[in-house]
């Protein structure tokens, strides 16, 4: 047993309309019957449900029905919890509410819409939510034997849990639906169900039908692609079979035209190095020339400011040897006269003074010794300059000569190579559309020999037999508890793709026992995947499935459903169901006796089609009539 899986259960279906009791009916978890009279709505309640779980197909349109206008279907569901869909019986989008309701509360914050065509593409649909509330939304399955893949949709699952009387007595494999679908498809919902992997992994084949049309069309795109090649070869190279020969040649003397134009070129590199090494030297040159000049000027001015000091210093030194001699002239420091001296200098000070005069004109006689050497060392540095500049222009003059007589060379070259590459390239083009022809003929060659997958190269589909036979086994169980007549050795057909009892194909037998066999293929299919924690929706619907014990008033019996009969098969049927539906929902719809103990199997709502009953059937007896 593995861990819990998601599971749907039914808990009532109720129908409304302005100025309208509700009616309905109420489920239990476990087993449900109901039961009653023909045409007292049973069946129409087994639609319903269908209808409210994303059914497209319109409802009988029964006069009871009229002025009912919605149905309520309740739920309770593995992620959401309590809930509500709502429809209207003309079909249409859902409404989904939080919680088993019969109004819309405008508080309901919860309310939203449902869209009832499935769409694997968007979540706001009922298929995809009830998908998803399985963990099964997302899941793929193949639809054709070459392994073409759709999305699962919850109308895949509703087969294997909504049986109505139709398919329950059919001739079809209770593992189809015998409508205009692929067989495939149903397959690989049943292999979802029985392993619980989808086919997602499974890689898609060629069918022979697109694999003929596909190469077709490719062999016709090839041909007018060829014909293009061989157009454009016969007009622009007429003489492709020679183009690889020429191509050859080419590349010698391309070879040869580069190495001109590498050499033409590495002399004019040098040339132009040197050009511009002398440039960049006669500009220094010229600069420090420049400097000099400017020196010259200030070592002029500074000339004239060292003269005019040694004046002015040697007249204080003559004041003062001129005031030693005589003291009746103005004073010779301050520019006294005679009379309005009071001779405050003594001789010390005059000494003095003539002293640092005499040292401060012999100093700056040294520093004007100093400027004129300086003045000389850049004269000659001048001169030296200018011989310089005369051999630069010189040597400059001479590298724009070479760079001329070479330059003309070195363009002939350039034109040379571009005229050897503009040929190269062409013969490279002839020679790209040979490759192209050739690989295009390769790829048509491939395609003439390609075959369609054969039967062995088709993916591996369905459920795998080890599975089937197990799940067999379960039907034996099944039919085993019910009381089945005979040894109950079930096996799988592969070929119809159903089951054998006891070497009998199924459909050979009566429909009341082929309803019956169907009955068991759907309960152990729901136990089997209950027991393996496989996905399935949780619940069942059986409409009619103890056919067998019908009134004879409505046919006489075939010989195996007169032998099932005439067993008690009925009573172990509901007393199987009862102990199994603990952890799964079963509903059966039927109208043959139940057995005494019913009540204390399963939950019952009677239809008795007793007008004076308060139950007549699902809508009240006291309907009124169309106008």
């Amino acid at each position: 047993m593995k861990g819990h899986v998601p599971r749907i259960a039914l808990s009532g279906l109720t129908f409304t309309g302005k100025d309208k009791t509700p009616v309905g009916v109420s489920l239990q978890p476990n087993l449900n019957v109901l039961w009653g009279a023909s045409n007292t709505g049973k069946s129409f309640t087994a639609k319903t449900i269908d209808f409210m779980l994303g059914g497209s197909r319109a409802l009988p349109d029964i006069t009871e029905r009229d002025g009912y206008e919605r149905a309520w279907l309740a739920l309770t569901l593995p992620k959401s919890g309590p809930s509500t869909l709502v429809r209207a019986l003309a079909g249409g989008a859902f409404e989904l509410l939080s919680g088993h309701v019969l109004d819309f509360d405008p508080r309901n914050k919860e309310r939203r819409k449902l869209a009832g065509k499935h769409n694997a593409a968007r979540p706001d649909n009922v298929s995809q939510f009830l998908l998803g509330e399985l963990s099964l939304a997302g899941q793929l399955i193949a639809d054709d034997v070459y392994g073409h893949k759709r999305p699962l949709s919850f109308r895949d699952l509703v087969r294997y849990c909504l049986v109505d009387e139709a398919s329950i007595q059919s001739e079809t494999s209770p593992a189809e639906s015998g409508q205009f679908v692929s067989p495939t498809e149903e397959h690989s919902v049943l292999k979802l169900l029985l392993t619980g992997q989808d086919d997602s992994a499974i890689e898609t084949v060629v069918d022979r039908k697109t694999f003929t049309t596909k190469t077709n069309a490719k062999l016709e795109m090839l041909d007018e692609l060829l014909k293009g090649i061989a157009d454009e070869l016969a007009s622009d190279f007429p003489k492709a079979d020679e183009l690889q020969e020429q191509s050859t040649r080419l590349e010698e003397t391309l070879a040869a035209v580069q190495q001109e134009v590498q050499a033409a070129q590495e002399s004019i590199r040098g040339l132009l190095s040197e050009k511009s090494r002398l440039a960049k030297v006669t500009f220094q040159r010229e600069q420090r020339r420049a400097e000099i000049q400017i020196n010259f000027g200030r070592f002029e001015q500074l000339e004239l400011v060292y003269a005019s000091d040694i004046k002015r210093l040697e007249a204080i030194e003559e004041a003062g040897f001129v005031l030693t001699l005589s003291g009746d002239q103005p004073c010779p420091l301050c520019g006294a006269s005679p009379e309005d001296q009071t001779h405050s200098h003594g001789m010390n000070d005059i000494k003095r003074a003539r002293a640092a005069a005499n040292f401060e004109i012999e100093k700056i006689r040294k520093q004007q010794g100093d400027l004129r050497l300086t003045i000389e060392a850049l004269n000659s540095e001048g001169l030296q300059i200018e011989e310089e500049l005369a051999v630069l222009g010189l040597e400059l003059e001479e590298t724009e000569r070479d760079l001329g007589r070479l330059a003309p060379g070195a363009d002939d070259s350039k034109r040379k190579l571009d005229d050897v590459l503009s040929v190269r390239d062409r013969v490279r083009k002839g020679l790209d559309l040979l490759m192209q022809q050739k690989s295009l003929v390769e790829r048509r060659e491939q395609l003439v020999s390609a075959k369609p997958a054969s039967k062995a190269d088709r993916p591996q589909l369905g459920v795998p037999s080890s599975v089937m036979h197990d799940f067999a086994q379960k039907v034996s169980e099944v039919l085993a508890e019910w009381q089945f007549p005979g040894r109950r050795h079930v096996s799988f057909d592969d070929g119809a793709y159903d089951m054998r009892i006891d070497g009998k194909h199924r459909k050979d037998n009566g429909k009341g026992v082929r309803a019956v066999t169907h009955s068991a293929f759907k309960v152990a299919l729901l136990l089997f995947c209950q027991e393996r924690g496989l996905p399935h929706p949780g619940f069942l619907l059986l409409d009619t499935p103890l056919l067998t014990y019908r009134d004879p008033i409505k046919g006489p019996l075939a010989a195996d459903e007169q032998e099932l009969s005439n067993t008690s098969l009925k009573e172990f049927f509901f007393e199987h169901l009862s102990k199994v539906s603990k952890g799964s929902q079963i509903i059966v719809v039927e109208n043959v006796d139940l057995p005494s103990q019913i009540g204390a199997l399963a939950h019952v709502e009677t239809f008795t089609g007793d007008p004076s009953n308060d139950r007549f059937g699902l809508f009240p007896r006291n309907f009124t009539p169309r106008v």
